[in-house]
């Protein structure tokens, strides 16, 4: 099911509109009977300050709504930094330099190990300079057949494995917006809208700083029609 077509059901669970025999046609032959919320207490969504959203399970598994525990692995950073040699030697290596915020430059060592194109291999040297908020990364690169030049610009991955498990979640199941990052939490048969604190993202994962726990239990789908759905029934005066 579309993205759009979920937000329509959404809305017309929880009472926003009213569908139009077209809408309900699909469905009409497992609906349980009934109005599509109000009278019926199988289908519909609800909403409450407090508590958070309730779906029905019926309606739940009509939008194929899934959850999952919170899980802790180790996440791996990965920083791109864009290189430009600045001296080069006949002995088969360069060095380059490259600018990076203060706050990221401050997570490498030297001898991190920089993936550069072509398969080259380089080396963090040194932690330099630093110009407002930004610090001067120097990278010695190997280059046996010396093809390097002066003035060259490289991009140079360097990737940081976090020292050990962290708190995770898929990176769909948090939404980013306006008022910050946010997932829905399991509340005891309800999902709460809660806000989270996010750090590194990578291989389809996001480590969550604060807000959730290992253990916790979220919605991983349809999280983005669950939130429209909420924003609806506030606008429409129905929370």
């Amino acid at each position: 099911m579309k993205s759009n077509q979920l937000i329509l059901t959404f809305a017309l669970l929880a009472g926003i509109l009213s569908p139009s025999p077209i809408e309900l046609k699909a469905e009409e032959q497992e609906r349980p009977e009934g109005p599509v919320s109000g009278d019926n207490p199988n289908i519909g969504i609800k909403y409450d300050k407090a508590q958070g959203l309730f779906v029905t399970p019926f309606s739940a598994e009509l939008l194929g709504l899934e959850m999952a525990d919170v899980d802790e692995q180790k996440i791996t950073r990965t920083l791109t930094l864009q290189a430009q040699i600045f001296d080069t030697t006949p002995v088969g290596s360069a060095l380059a330099s490259a600018w990076l915020p203060s706050v990221d430059a401050a997570l490498l060592s030297s001898g991190l190990t920089a993936e550069l194109e072509e398969n080259q291999i380089g080396k963090v040297q040194a932690m330099t300079s630093q110009i407002n908020d930004q610090s001067e990364v120097i990278l010695s690169i190997e280059d046996p057949k010396n093809e390097l030049k002066t003035g060259k610009f490289l991009t140079a991955l360097i990737r940081l494995p976090s020292d050990g498990p962290v708190t995770v979640v898929p990176s769909d199941t948090v939404i980013k917006s306006a008022e910050g990052a946010f997932a829905y939490v399991d509340n005891g048969g309800w999902t709460v809208r809660t806000s989270v604190e996010i750090g590194t993202e990578a291989d389809g994962m996001i480590e969550i700083i604060d807000g959730l726990y290992f253990g916790d239990r979220i919605v991983t789908k349809p999280v983005m029609a669950l939130w429209m759905t909420e924003l609806q029934l506030l606008k429409s005066g129905k929370a």
